[in-house]
Formats: C-alpha cells, sequence, structure tokens
C-alpha cells in the first residue's frame, strides 16, 4: 500500500467488533459436539504449555494426572492450609471464623440481599424475553443428554436435599416458639396463628426464588460460553465475554481456585449438617449414641466420603445419576406419606395458603434488611463490631462510659424498650442461606450446566428455578406445619401458656430439662409420640414428628428411610462437588482421572472435618460461619456474570450495538499477565511495551489529573482539559492531606473519601465520553464500577487506546485526493454489515479505511478549521454541514443516536460528533470505506441491493446546502 508519494507505509492493522472478536466465525466452527466437549485434546487448546501437567502410567494409556498445576496448588493450599489451623489450633480457627461472619454479616448485609434481589428480577427478565429460547448447546438443533426426570432428579439432589431434612422443621419452629426470647416481627402478625404462618412465609422465603437464583446464573454464566462458544466447562470460562482471552492466564487461575474452595467450603457446611442429622437418627435407633459427639459426626462423614469416592469412580451417568434417582424416589416416598398418615387437609391448607402469603410478601422480605434492628448493635453494649468508627473512639457507648455518664448496668436495653426482635436474626439465618446457597453456586451451577446441554434458557431457568421451588415448597411446609402442630398439641396437653409475643415457652413449666421429657404428664405425652419440640433438641426435630403415626416398627421404619435418603443424598453432594473440584482442576476435562478424585474427596471430607473440630460444641456455628465467609466473594463474582450472561445472549441474538461497536485494546487485569497478554484475534494490538504501561499505571495511581489531562485534550478541547484537571488535582491532594490529618483528628478522613469518590465519579463520566467517542462496547454501571474498583488500570487503558489508534493513523495508506462524485470500489470483508457515513474534509483520502458512523460529523470553516455542529459558531463561520434530508436507502446516516432516531421518523439526517484529533484517529480505528471530498464534506452512496461493507461500489457527492432555517435549527 502506497502514500502520496509513493513510499510503503507498515500497517498495524484494523480493529473487528466487539461481537466479531469475542465470538469468531472461527471458535462456532471449532466448537466440539457432546462427545468432543471436555476432552483432553479440547481442553489442551485453552490451557497455557507452562500449566499443564499430565502424565500416563509406565506402559499404558491410563492417565494417572492430568490438571493445571497453579490452580491446584492455590487451592489444595488454601484448602489444607484451614485444615491443619484447625487441627493446630481450634479455638483460635473458631475466633478467626466468628469474626469474619460478624463482620461480613453486620456490614455487608445491605450487600447480599440488595444483589439477590437484582439477580431475582434478571432471571425473571430472562425467562419471559426473547433470549429465552437460547439454547446451551452447539446450535438450536442440539437435543437435551438426558430425560427430563433424570434431569430434575440429579440438579434436584445436588442442590438442597440434606437442608429439607435439616431444616424442614427445625426452621418454621425456630420462628414460631422456642425456650427463649425469639421476638420476630417480618411481616404483620396479631395473634399466635398469624405468628405461626410468619414461621412458614419466613421458611419459605429463605428457599424459595432467591436462594436458587444463584445455581441459574452460575448454570447460565457457564454453559452458553461452554456449549456455543466452545470453551470448556470451568467457572473461569464464564468470564470470557468479559476478560477475553485474560481468562487463560493467571486471572482464570484464581478464578477457579477460589471456585474450589467456596465449592469445598459450601458443600462442607452441608455435610457437617447432614452429618449431624444421621447421628441423631442413630441415636433415636440406639440412644446410647450420643447425636451431639463430634467424634460420631466425623466417622460419618468419613464413611460416606469413602462411599462418595466410589460413587465418583463410576462416573457421572452410572454412579451420581443412579444415586440421584433413588434418593429423589426416597424423598417423595417420605414426604407423600406423611401427608397421607397427618390431617391431609390440613396440610394441603398449609401449603396453598403458605404460597399465597410467600407471593404476597415476596418484595417486602426480599428488601428486609432489619435496618433498626441492626442499629441496636450500637446500643447495646460490648455489641460494637459495626465498623472502623461506630466501634472506634466515636462508638457512642464507650464514650458514654469513659465519661462516667452510665455504668454498662445502668443503660437500658433497646430490645426491650423498642420492642425489636435480634439484630443477629438476620446473620444467624437470612445471610446465612445466602452465603451459603452463594458458596454453592459454583458447584450446583458447573454441575447443572454439564447435564443440562441441549437445553434452552427458559427451560434451564424453569428447572432450576420454578419446579424446584415448588416442590421444596411442598416438603417444608408438611413437615413444618407438622411441627407447629405437635408444638402447640404439647403446650394444651401440658397446660403451658406461651409468651406469643416473644415467641416463647417456659420448658421447665411443660415437664422438660435438657431436652427431654422429666415429668411424668410429659413423659406419658412423649409415649404417644408427641413433645414440645421447642424444647427438643434442633437434629433430632425431623425424627420426633414421626412418632405419632402407627406402630413402633412403622415408626422405624420411616426413621430409617430417613438415614438411607439423607445418607444418599449426603453422597451425591460429596461426589457432586469432589467432581466438580477435580474438573476445574484439570482445566475442564469431564473425565479426570481416578486418583485426582480420590484426593479431591479426601481433602473435602479433612475439610469438613477441620470446621466440625474447630466449632467443638458450637459447630453449627461454624458451619454458618464458613457459609457466609466463602459466600462473600463470590456475590462479587455473580453480578459480573450478569454482565456475562447478557453480553453472550446479546451477541447470539445478533443485536446490533453489540456486534458493529469495539473492544478495548488493552484489558484492565493485563497487569497480571506482566502486562503482555495475548492480544485476541481481530483486537487492535497495543504498542506499548511492559515497561511503558506499567509507568502509565503508576502515573494513574500516583497522580491521576494527568491522565485526566491527557485524555480530554483527545476528545474535548484545551480549556475542559485544564479546568477538568485542576478539579481532579484538588480533589485528590485534599483527599491525600485528610487521610493524615485522620491521624490526630478521628473521623475527618471520612471527608477525604467523599472526596475521592468525587474523583472516581470524574473517571467513570471520562469513560463513559471516551466509549462514545471511540465507539466502544459497554455502559455507564461498568464504567462507574470500574472507576471505583481499578481507575489506576482504567485511566492507562484510555490512553493506550487513543494512542494505538493515532498510530494508526500515523500508517495508513493514502492515494491521491478523491474528488467529489468518483466512484471507489472496496473488496469485502467477513463480518456483519459494515456502517458508513460521513467524514470530514481532507487533502488526503483514505478510500481504504471505513469510518465510523459516530465521530465523523466535522464541518470546515473558511479557515480550514475542523469543528463540530454541536459547537456553537459565529454567523460569519458557518458552512453547511454534512447533514442531508434524502430518504434512508439512498444515503448512510451519519451516527447511532441519528439511526435511532430515523426509525423514529424524527430528526432525519441530524449529525452527531466530535471535535479535534479523535475524529480524525476514528477513521483508522474502524475498518474501510470512507471517502472523502475536497475541499467540503461528503455523504457516500450505496449502489441498490448492496450491503455496507460487503464489497459495492460507494459513489461520494457533496451535500446539497441546507437552508436557514435547517441550519439554525442544527447548529444554535
Amino acid at each position: 500500500m502506497k502514500s502520496e508519494a509513493g513510499k510503503s507505509l507498515p500497517v498495524k492493522g484494523n480493529p473487528s467488533a466487539y461481537g466479531e472478536i469475542i465470538r469468531s466465525r472461527e471458535m462456532q466452527a471449532e466448537v466440539p459436539d457432546v462427545d468432543g466437549h471436555g476432552t483432553d485434546e479440547h481442553c489442551e487448546k485453552f490451557m497455557r504449555p507452562n500449566r499443564r501437567l499430565a502424565f500416563k502410567f509406565p506402559g499404558s494409556d491410563y492417565l494417572v494426572v492430568h490438571l493445571n498445576w497453579v490452580v491446584s496448588l492455590v487451592a489444595s493450599a488454601l484448602l489444607w492450609s484451614f485444615v491443619i489451623g484447625c487441627a493446630a489450633n481450634p479455638a483460635g480457627a473458631s475466633t478467626v471464623f466468628s469474626g469474619g461472619m460478624e463482620w461480613v454479616a453486620n456490614n455487608m448485609t445491605w450487600f447480599y440481599i440488595g444483589t439477590n434481589d437484582i439477580w431475582a428480577f434478571f432471571i425473571i427478565y430472562l425467562v419471559f424475553s426473547k433470549y429465552g429460547k437460547i439454547k446451551l448447546g452447539k446450535n438450536d438443533d442440539e437435543t437435551p443428554e438426558f430425560s427430563d426426570a433424570a434431569w430434575f432428579a440429579m440438579l434436584f439432589t445436588c442442590g438442597v436435599a440434606i437442608g429439607m431434612f435439616t431444616f424442614g422443621v427445625a426452621e418454621p419452629l425456630y420462628y414460631y416458639r422456642q425456650s427463649f426470647q425469639n421476638r420476630l416481627n417480618k411481616i404483620p402478625w396479631t395473634n399466635d396463628d398469624q405468628r405461626a404462618q410468619q414461621a412458614l412465609t419466613m421458611t419459605m422465603f429463605h428457599w424459595g426464588v432467591h436462594g436458587y437464583v444463584p445455581y441459574t446464573l452460575a448454570t447460565l454464566s457457564m454453559g452458553l460460553v461452554a456449549y456455543r462458544w466452545g470453551r470448556p466447562l470451568t467457572v473461569r470460562s464464564a468470564f470470557y465475554p468479559l476478560i477475553g482471552d485474560a481468562v487463560d492466564g493467571l486471572v482464570g487461575d484464581v478464578i477457579d481456585a477460589v471456585s474450589i474452595a467456596c465449592t469445598t467450603f459450601g458443600v462442607c457446611t452441608s455435610l457437617g449438617l447432614g452429618a449431624g442429622t444421621i447421628a441423631a437418627g442413630f441415636s433415636k435407633l440406639n440412644p446410647e449414641i450420643s447425636a451431639t459427639d463430634t467424634n460420631v459426626q466425623v466417622i460419618i462423614i468419613w464413611v460416606i466420603t469413602v462411599i462418595a469416592v466410589g460413587s465418583v469412580a463410576l462416573g457421572l451417568k452410572r454412579g451420581i445419576r443412579s444415586l440421584s434417582y433413588v434418593a429423589f424416589a426416597l424423598g417423595c416416598f417420605l414426604v407423600i406419606t406423611t401427608l397421607f398418615l397427618d390431617n391431609t387437609w390440613y396440610l394441603l391448607n398449609s401449603y396453598v395458603q403458605t404460597i399465597g402469603h410467600y407471593m404476597q410478601w415476596f418484595i417486602l422480605l426480599g428488601f428486609e434488611c432489619d435496618t433498626f434492628e441492626q442499629l441496636n448493635h450500637e446500643l447495646i453494649p460490648g455489641a460494637d463490631s459495626i465498623s472502623q468508627y461506630f466501634s472506634g473512639p466515636l462508638a457512642i457507648l464507650r464514650r458514654v462510659r469513659e465519661q462516667g455518664i452510665a455504668s454498662a448496668s445502668e443503660l437500658s436495653d433497646p430490645l426491650d424498650i423498642y420492642q425489636s426482635h435480634s439484630p443477629f436474626f438476620l446473620q444467624y439465618w437470612t445471610i446465612f442461606y445466602w452465603g451459603w446457597w452463594i458458596s454453592w453456586s459454583p458447584f450446583v451451577g458447573m454441575f447443572v450446566a454439564k447435564i443440562s446441554r441441549g437445553r434452552t434458557i427458559r427451560s434451564v431457568i424453569i428447572g432450576t428455578l420454578f419446579a424446584p421451588v415448588t416442590y421444596v415448597f411442598l416438603w417444608m411446609t408438611i413437615f413444618g406445619s407438622l411441627g407447629i402442630k405437635m408444638q402447640r398439641v404439647a403446650e394444651v396437653v401440658l397446660g403451658a401458656t406461651p409468651d406469643v409475643y416473644n415467641g416463647m415457652v417456659d420448658c421447665a413449666q411443660m415437664g422438660y430439662a435438657g431436652g427431654e421429657p422429666v415429668s411424668e404428664k410429659a413423659k406419658a405425652l412423649a409415649d404417644l409420640g408427641y413433645y414440645a419440640l421447642a424444647c427438643r433438641p434442633l437434629a433430632t426435630h425431623t425424627y420426633d414428628v414421626l412418632e405419632p403415626y402407627g406402630s413402633e416398627r412403622l415408626v422405624t421404619f420411616l426413621w430409617l428411610v430417613i438415614i438411607v435418603g439423607i445418607t444418599i443424598y449426603f453422597i451425591t453432594s460429596s461426589d457432586s462437588g469432589s467432581m466438580v473440584d477435580d474438573v476445574l482442576a484439570s482445566g475442564g476435562l469431564s473425565e479426570p482421572p481416578l486418583p485426582q478424585k480420590i484426593f479431591w474427596a479426601v481433602t473435602e471430607g479433612a475439610t469438613c472435618t477441620a470446621l466440625l473440630v474447630a466449632g467443638g460444641s458450637q459447630a453449627l456455628y461454624a458451619l454458618r460461619s464458613a457459609s457466609i465467609i466463602a459466600g462473600f466473594p463470590y456475590t462479587i463474582a455473580l453480578c459480573f456474570m450478569c454482565t456475562s450472561i447478557m453480553r453472550v445472549v446479546k451477541i447470539e441474538a445478533g443485536e446490533d450495538d453489540i456486534m458493529s461497536m469495539f473492544r478495548w485494546n488493552t484489558g484492565l487485569l493485563d497487569i497480571a499477565e506482566g502486562f503482555s497478554p495475548t492480544t485476541m484475534k481481530g483486537s487492535l494490538p497495543c504498542s506499548t511495551g511492559p515497561g511503558g504501561r506499567f509507568a502509565l499505571t503508576l502515573k494513574a495511581l500516583v497522580f491521576p489529573p494527568l491522565s485526566v489531562y491527557n485524555i480530554l485534550l483527545d476528545i474535548s478541547s484545551i480549556v475542559e482539559a485544564r479546568i477538568q484537571a485542576i478539579a481532579c488535582a484538588l480533589l485528590w491532594v485534599a483527599w491525600i492531606v485528610l487521610l493524615c490529618v485522620d491521624l490526630v483528628e478521628p473521623a475527618v478522613a471520612v471527608i477525604g473519601w467523599v472526596l475521592f469518590i468525587g474523583v472516581v465519579v470524574q473517571i467513570g463520566v471520562l469513560r463513559v465520553r471516551f466509549r462514545n467517542a471511540y465507539d466502544i462496547y459497554g455502559n455507564p454501571t461498568e464504567d462507574f464500577v470500574a472507576a471505583l474498583l481499578s481507575y489506576m488500570f482504567v485511566l492507562p487503558q484510555m490512553e493506550l487506546h487513543m494512542k494505538d489508534t493515532e498510530k494508526l493513523v500515523d500508517h495508513a495508506t493514502f492515494t491521491q485526493p478523491g474528488p467529489a462524485g468518483a466512484n471507489y470500489e472496496h473488496a469485502p470483508r467477513p463480518g456483519p454489515p459494515t456502517r458508513v457515513a460521513a467524514g470530514p474534509a481532507s487533502r488526503g483520502a483514505p478510500p481504504g479505511i471505513q469510518v465510523s458512523t459516530h465521530a465523523l460529523a466535522l464541518y470546515i470553516t473558511p479557515s480550514g478549521e475542523r469543528r463540530s455542529p454541536g459547537r456553537r459558531l459565529p454567523p460569519a463561520a458557518r458552512t453547511p454541514p454534512p447533514f442531508t434530508t434524502e430518504p434512508e436507502p439512498q444515503h448512510a446516516r451519519v451516527s447511532r443516536a441519528s439511526a435511532r432516531a430515523s426509525k423514529e421518523g424524527r430528526g432525519r439526517g441530524m449529525p452527531t460528533g466530535l471535535v479535534g484529533r479523535a475524529a480524525e484517529r476514528r477513521l483508522a480505528h474502524t475498518a474501510h470505506g470512507a471517502c472523502w471530498s475536497d475541499p467540503g464534506p461528503c455523504l457516500l452512496r450505496a449502489t441498490p441491493g448492496v450491503r455496507a461493507g460487503a464489497g459495492g461500489h460507494w459513489a461520494a457527492r457533496p451535500p446539497a446546502a441546507p437552508s436557514a432555517a435547517e441550519f439554525s435549527q442544527h447548529h444554535d
């Protein structure tokens, strides 16, 4: 290619549209079928050569090891360090659990609650949207691998089963009646009947839509990318639409390693709860076995771990699927039998009524943060673990005591004077549940994605969200209603009047001590199978509610069904969890070597044992702590998964914005690759080396106003660049000064952080403007989140993108000037239809370069200055702007905004544009076909029947001059 002087100039290359880069035609062609997905050959394509560790048994093809050694090492180090630490110092480990859980629960309630609500509405939107018909498969003709029955049984048994046995009776009863003050005001109630309904409604809330949403998000984000775009089925693949090939590097390794740790802690919570329930069943069969003995529970865990290893060795189809059938059948048998053994109509009434209450209070409970109840943390002496300032020198109760205003004993109890329920309720229940569900999401999501290939988004959402909720509601309502009934029978017969408002009963008055009936009357009632459940251990509740039915042999049989059912659920959860850990560690291999399966199953058992040992008598508390802490980082990850899902479905739907706009030429996480990431095919290469990129990052980190000034020079005027840079510098310096002053003047740093947020907002707005200028795909929410979390990478990203598009102009190919009316023929280019628009006047014309429709609406003043139609000029300087009122088929629109306006029949041809160098660089930022005229602006006319960018002829011509009224309308 030649310049005007006839000399060859190097060409850096042209960027492709965002949708083309992320999902190329080559990628579509290489998507493997069911048998080819997850094979060694498939996974090897996406694993860095220096990460892969694989060797076979000598003299055979038997794989002994096949793993990503970085992921395996990091995950193993995290888990086994935890195991060793708990064994060496159980008390210290328990303190760490407690402190971590309290910090997350007390400070991040709003985050847990708010994100779950957003996810729920997002999933509901997807199921009813046009995207619901997109399949998790290579194409829309692919059929599901498993039948509906097998699929539902497997996803159900790996997702919730142990919790139903453990909390089916215990949770509703906890909300209804306890042996201690148990005030609860979640929904309005005035009598004990309504309090009982509140108990059931709260239980359904914790086991309803909000709980299953994390599973669904993880399933869709992994399944869509794996099966439609051909990447391995790993958690890192879910982030491919956001960060591209960076997921194959260190960032992806960290994602998978943390996912393994979160999965293991989440599964261990369930296994610990299941072990306690199984131990309680053995205690019912043989009273000499202690249900609370940690050693008994540890033995149960290891026995089941050994069985789970056998199930994993058999594989998904022969092992887990077969056990899932048995477990699901036993669960259905138990719940239906119980329905008919007791007052069937009472239970059905309760089921229907509870669904209605759940629907009525869905929004209120979903956004309930216990705002004023948690305020009491600041007002209860000693409970000052809220935040830096409220628990530090500014803690009001501490200052009251220090100044002698009132002693701790003289302070009133805010729970009594304000009639609040416990400020720890959300921490103990709702936040625990959300953390538990979320920590299970990588495990369940990946497992469900593995068995959901060939199903549509709509069917996956229904299968993972609405169908299980319907079944779980039936289970929890039946067993919860039976528990409430049994408690009321005991209160009526034993003559105990409960404190309805405080939700408590006097166990001594009811003849109970240490969880067992001791009075003659209580013993006689227990012989009939009825207990005061509020006075009984939590783990025995499910067994207790089955005692009134029939002979001792029938009751024993029902107990055995529970023990066998929960044991099988235990096994399926354990082997599913270890299988997912193994797949992640092996880079997505669908059938990893058996030794690895055994290793991860043993690691899972050891971690669960460590939790129980560290918790001691408070083992349940330790299990809850593990879930809340493990779920926190994944709460952040799931928010990004929502964005990832939207990008995938928009690309698969072929929507114009994402298919025609562009991608950043650098990533915010490139530092993880030493600023030398792999350039994705079609991306604009970064010409700055690692040293230069490090220097830009350091500059932005230390003093961002310099970067702000440089960027604004490109997309705006020098006046605005100076003003904004000075404002940014003032905010930045004031922030640093106030942080230092805080050392001697408490709380001043708060003002400093407010100023820092001002800097973040300024950078976020700048990123929005920059994207619009360069036609880069994204949205303002992403821009502000990126600015908040990584401003030091956001600013260099804009500078580098700006620099490389400028370099492309320097290396562009120029020919002789194109006279008005000349025809130019352009070679066809693969990809979506190209949008073409008017270009500014120039002496040199690059006919081989595509013009972006967003930035080139410029016109020339008599003095030769390029100006934007959006800027007000003096009348003498005005010249005809580049717009026309001709019909749509005969010319190309100037901007995306104009195109949208044209569809609505308004604003025909009105151009929008930018000022200065950015517009010139945009000539090289996009791909072929601009026309130029000399000396004025031009429009492009397409040959009829030929799509832009598909190889047609374009005719350049000057536009007709507008009338004075039109000119004033568009430029004043």
